[in-house]
């Protein structure tokens, strides 16, 4: 439980804000596809999730691997990896 209430930040509090600005927006019109808004909001506020999860959305650009059978002292080869869209 306290986990909840700590590391509250800038992006976590302007979840919440939007939460509870779409609650009173579906309590003033009663459309039930606001409270689903709000609650999605209200939830990525509490545990502190956002769309792209815990990981982060930086995907990682280059690694360096170590082929199978490199047993001699060659250098290790650098995999560039390019992102397709």
């Amino acid at each position: 439980m306290t986990t909840l209430l700590k590391n509250w930040h800038f992006m976590r509090l302007l979840r919440a804000g939007i939460a509870i600005w779409v609650f009173a927006e579906f309590w003033r019109t009663s459309d039930w596809i606001l409270f689903a808004m709000g609650s999605f909001f209200a939830v990525q506020a509490i545990f502190d999730v956002g769309c792209c999860g815990a990981a982060g959305c930086a995907p990682q650009q280059r690694a360096t691997v170590t082929p199978p059978g490199n047993q001699d002292n060659r250098p290790e080869e650098e995999i560039i990896f390019e992102e397709v869209k």
